[in-house]
């Protein structure tokens, strides 16, 4: 019976097994790692592959134990999250009973009249709860930290009872996942790495910027990368430079794929536009935009108006003349047809801007910086104008505004570039022909291990501590 069974696993067809291995949920129109990472595992589903997505935060909902999975998220994979029991799209936290009380009182207090609050704040505290009405709080670099004996645990557990074809690792400090002793030599380990983590630091340690991740070196980055047999870049100057990093990984440059719009909306004259969530380089960016640039550009043209959409707008506190925090925008094709030009005003960073990406697929004239086009150097001239001083920014934004021919002219290049190098065929199938081939390659090698679920637990388990 036994070999049988082998035999029809040897010739039965099967879908090709991914899991993807990360702290984060990804959530559509927040970051740009989210939506990047939504449209390459949209990419996935479509070539027939069955994906896992391995959540190792065991609270994404903060302190409230429950959470309920995006929609999107849930037609593309199985979710698991550690310490989590799934009920559909629900995840309900097994631990600990102080959160599940937390959240009712929370639910009472907000329901609790103004003065009743007062009272009860008198009693407890002026700053009882006050954490509830906190909007955005900056991350902190333990995000970012290596994989602990607990997560590798959880993803081992995972890897034994889904049994994957390969391992997708959601940034370098999680390359310790693959090293899980219920990996075998036929598994493809993967890490997909947004961006260069030690360059990105150094970056911003350069222009005294407090960036949101460790300080983390060349040495330390590498030693977490090699433990992949693939490195997914994001672009191409990223993916010349995780190779002398790693010379003997693989590296694929993959990037955000544009899928192109064609906004049928009326430009409105003067609509400057910018898109972004809330992290460190876009509120740095953005903030010397409206402190050194914006107040030049609206002298030069009285009508202009800048829109700003994302959870950034929950930083600005300051106001500034026509410029509209949006907040976060569910459907962004209205603004982005409203737009005459789209602005990257970013000062530090590395990878991919994945607004840059987005602006071009609504055929977008674009203004941005140097760092704004990393990775996208054939746009510069044609379909961006590129500035690095408020005063040369400033100029370029009333080039684009004024200029009409120029303009119509930018958006048909940033559209005809989307369309030839960021179709999701351009972006994803060099990773996917990969994982073809390296499955051909693996079919004759004989599996060492036959895992079983409850014997080889206690094995992964003790391996780790």
């Amino acid at each position: 019976m036994y070999l049988i069974r082998n035999l029809l696993k040897k010739h039965i067809p099967r879908a090709t097994k991914v899991q993807f291995v990360s702290r984060d949920i990804p959530v559509e129109n927040t970051i740009g790692n989210a939506t990047y990472i939504l449209d390459f595992l949209r990419y996935l589903r479509q070539t027939g592959c069955e994906i896992e997505y391995v959540l190792l935060n065991s609270s994404p909902n903060g302190r409230v134990p429950w959470y309920i999975i995006p929609p999107v998220l849930a037609t593309l994979a199985n979710v698991s999250a550690k310490n989590n029991l799934r009920i559909g799209r629900l995840l309900v936290r097994f631990n600990p009973l102080s959160d599940l009380l937390m959240e009712l009182v929370r639910s009472l207090y907000n329901h609790l009249p103004e003065n009743l609050k007062d009272i009860y704040r008198f009693i407890r505290g002026k700053r009882l709860l006050r954490s509830f009405d906190v909007k955005y709080i900056i991350p902190t670099p333990v995000w970012d930290a290596l994989a602990t004996p607990e997560e590798v645990n959880f993803a081992s557990l995972r890897f034994v009872r889904f049994k994957p074809n390969l391992v997708i690792a959601n940034y370098a400090f999680l390359g310790g996942i693959l090293d899980s002793p219920a990996l075998d030599k036929t598994v493809l380990r993967v890490i997909i790495t947004h961006d260069v983590r030690h360059q990105r630091f150094a970056h911003f340690k350069k222009l005294k910027l407090t960036a949101s991740e460790s300080n983390w070196s060349w040495e330390q980055e590498a030693t977490q990368l090699s433990k992949a047999q693939i490195l997914l870049a994001i672009q191409e100057e990223d993916a010349k430079l995780l190779k002398q990093m790693v010379p003997h990984s693989e590296v694929i440059s993959m990037p955000k794929a544009a899928i192109i719009h064609d906004s049928k909306i009326k430009q409105v004259f003067g609509r400057c536009l910018f898109v972004g969530s809330g992290v460190d380089h876009n509120y740095y960016g953005l903030k010397w935009f409206l402190e050194n640039v914006w107040l030049k550009v609206t002298q030069l043209i009285h009508d202009s108006s800048l829109h700003v959409c994302g959870t950034v707008c929950d930083l600005i506190q300051e106001s500034f003349p026509n410029v509209h925090l949006l907040g976060r925008v569910d459907d962004l094709e209205p603004e982005y047809g409203a737009a005459e030009v789209c602005l990257v005003p970013l000062l530090a960073g590395s990878g991919l801007k994945i607004k840059l990406v987005e602006a071009m697929s609504y055929g977008r004239a674009c203004v941005s910086t140097s760092v704004g086009v990393q990775g996208l150097g054939g746009v510069v001239d044609s379909a961006v104008l590129v500035a690095d001083t408020p005063e040369d920014f400033a100029a370029a934004i009333h080039t684009v505004l004024t200029n009409k021919v120029k303009r119509q002219w930018m958006e048909e290049e940033a559209h005809r570039y989307a369309i030839a190098k960021l179709s999701p065929q351009a972006a994803y199938q060099p990773f996917v022909d990969y994982i073809h081939q390296h499955l051909q390659q693996v079919q004759s090698i004989p599996k060492i291990v036959d895992f079983e679920e409850t014997m080889d637990l206690e094995k992964i388990m003790s391996s780790n501590k």
